[in-house]
């Protein structure tokens, strides 16, 4: 079954509807993360633009201050969606190689398309939305779903509004972003 996902690949990233699709389909990583509430890790914090695609890692340098120390390019929230994650939160866990885990929905959807997703697309499948590395936050919708900072399989998403909330990074930023922070790095995402 991997290996039809394999040839489906090409004629699955190139229609101009996939931007949608992924974007219903990106808040449904829904893999092994840690819910539970982490004590703030207070020595970096993090900030993202929607509306500017970018992605900042400030070092606190004491008291209140912090040091711009990284910005990274992000894919963000497609124009138009009403539920998207905003506010204060922080990184719950961080997750290597993670496994691709589509909700039903996200699979019906693919199916339309002519590409059967299995319950879980493994680690660096052409098809798993999440690369590298999955960095998973507090931010919820109402209905419970995680939003997760992650690396992808098509680097054309970065700095354009194409997810469905999630925020995706070329995967060597991704990497270098999830070996810096820790679990209770507060994450503050901005309009």
């Amino acid at each position: 079954m991997l290996t039809n996902l394999l040839h489906q690949r090409r004629r699955f990233l190139c229609p101009r509807g996939m931007a949608l699709i992924l974007a219903f389909c990106a808040i449904a990583f829904a893999g092994s993360s840690d819910s539970r509430t982490s004590p703030t890790d207070r020595r970096y914090a993090i900030e993202v633009s929607i509306s500017r695609n970018v992605l900042a890692l400030y070092e606190q340098t004491g008291g209140d201050q912090r040091l711009l120390r990284r910005e990274y390019r992000v894919g963000t929230a497609v124009r138009g969606l009403d539920v998207y994650p905003l506010g204060r939160g922080q990184v719950t866990a961080i997750s290597f190689n993670p496994s691709w885990h589509p909700t039903p929905y996200c699979r019906e959807v693919f199916r339309e398309r002519g590409i059967v997703l299995p319950p879980v697309v493994p680690p660096g499948h052409p098809l798993n939305y999440m690369g590298p590395v999955k960095i998973s936050l507090s931010h919820r919708t109402r209905k419970g779903a995680i939003y997760r900072i992650h690396g992808n399989n098509n680097p054309g998403r970065v700095g354009r509004r194409v997810t469905g909330g999630c925020f995706v990074m070329y995967n060597n930023d991704a990497l270098d972003l999830a070996r810096t922070i820790s679990v209770g790095t507060e994450v503050t995402i901005l309009p």
